[in-house]
C-alpha cells in the first residue's frame, strides 16, 4: 500500500544497514522492491490475507518468507522486503494512525479531527494525495536518492515466478515521473511526515534485526 518512493526509501534504509553483513547487489535489490506492485494480479503478488481490521488485507508473511526470503538472491530478497513493509505499514502504522468507523463509514484523523468517507480517504483527495505531497520531502531530505533511482532499470529483471512476471504496461518510472511532477504543497492533513518517516526507519531496523537472528 505505500507508494513507490516509500518502498525505495525503505529499501535504501535496509540496504544501508545491511551492507556490512550481506552481498546484496543494490540495484537488483532496489528493483525487487518495486516488482510486487508491477504485477497485473496484485492479489496474488501480495499474498493477501485479511488484516487485523475488517476491510484491510496484508501479505501472508509465512508464505512470503517461505517463497521469497532468499538473502542470496537480491531480486527476490527485494520482493520480500517490499511485502514486509506492506505488512507492517498497514498493521503498525496505517490502522493505528486513524479511527475507522465502520458504522458511519468515516475515517477520522485523531491528530487534527479531520474526517473523510472511506471512498474519499482511499483516493487522491485523501491518502494517495498525501503520498504525493510527501514525495518531494522524501527526495529533499535524502530518504531516496534520485541517482539511485536513475540506475534502476525501467523494466526490472524477470523473477521466474509467473505472477510477478506478468506485468502492467505502465512502467514504474513513468508513474514516478507523474508523481514527482505534481508539486503538491505539504499539509499534513492525512499523514504527518515525521511520523511516517519514523515508521519507515523503525520497520527497517526491525527488518535488519530479524535478519541477524
Amino acid at each position: 500500500m505505500p507508494g513507490i518512493l516509500y518502498h525505495l526509501s525503505f529499501a535504501e534504509e535496509v540496504y544501508r544497514n545491511l551492507i556490512p553483513k550481506s552481498q546484496l547487489n543494490k540495484i537488483d535489490f532496489m528493483s525487487g522492491n518495486l516488482i510486487p506492485d508491477l504485477a497485473v494480479d496484485k492479489k496474488n503478488s501480495h499474498y493477501r490475507k485479511k488484516a487485523s481490521l475488517e476491510g484491510f488485507f496484508v501479505p501472508d508473511m509465512e508464505r512470503v518468507k517461505k517463497e521469497l526470503y532468499k538473502p542470496d538472491d537480491s531480486v527476490k530478497f527485494g520482493m520480500y522486503c517490499h511485502l514486509y513493509l506492506d505488512y507492517y505499514f498497514i498493521e503498525e502504522f496505517l490502522i493505528p494512525e486513524f479511527i475507522w468507523d465502520n458504522q458511519t463509514m468515516k475515517v477520522v484523523n485523531p491528530r487534527n479531527n479531520k474526517e473523510w468517507d472511506f471512498k474519499t480517504f482511499f483516493s487522491h483527495d485523501g491518502m494517495y494525495g498525501s503520498y504525493t505531497e510527501i514525495n518531494q520531502l522524501l527526495v529533499r531530505d535524502g530518504h531516496v536518492s534520485l541517482n539511485t533511482v536513475k540506475e534502476i532499470p525501467e523494466i526490472p529483471p524477470k523473477t521466474g515466478i509467473a505472477v510477478f512476471d506478468e506485468r502492467r504496461e505502465k512502467t514504474w518510472k513513468a508513474e514516478l515521473e507523474e508523481y514527482l511532477a505534481q508539486h503538491k504543497q505539504y499539509t499534513g492533513d492525512v499523514f504527518d511526515y515525521n511520523r511516517l518517516c519514523n515508521c519507515i526507519e523503525r520497520i527497517a531496523k526491525q527488518f535488519v534485526s530479524e535478519m541477524a537472528k
